[in-house]
């Protein structure tokens, strides 16, 4: 059935997406838990481990920038697949 000009087809508008799952993780998580996560990768990375060390150094200093260098070529070159 075709809809009338002016004639929303949709009147409830778009359903509502559910609550994020960081926003549930934060929610859920009291300020001791989080402390006592941070200590618990504190320890694991003064112990040596390596992947605790990179998550904290990632969340307090930020993921180091990775340089890419890109090679000018001449058209003639390229080739087209297919």
């Amino acid at each position: 059935m075709p809809f009338k000009p002016g004639e929303s087809g949709n009147p409830g508008g778009r359903p509502k997406k559910g609550t994020a799952f960081a926003e549930r993780i934060r929610e859920a998580i009291t300020d001791d838990e989080w402390n006592a996560i941070i200590a618990k990768a504190k320890d694991q990375a003064l112990d040596g481990d390596r992947n605790a060390r990179d998550f904290l150094l990632d969340r307090t200093e930020g993921k180091p920038n990775q340089k890419i260098e890109i090679e000018e070529r001449d058209p003639s070159e390229v080739r087209e697949l297919g």
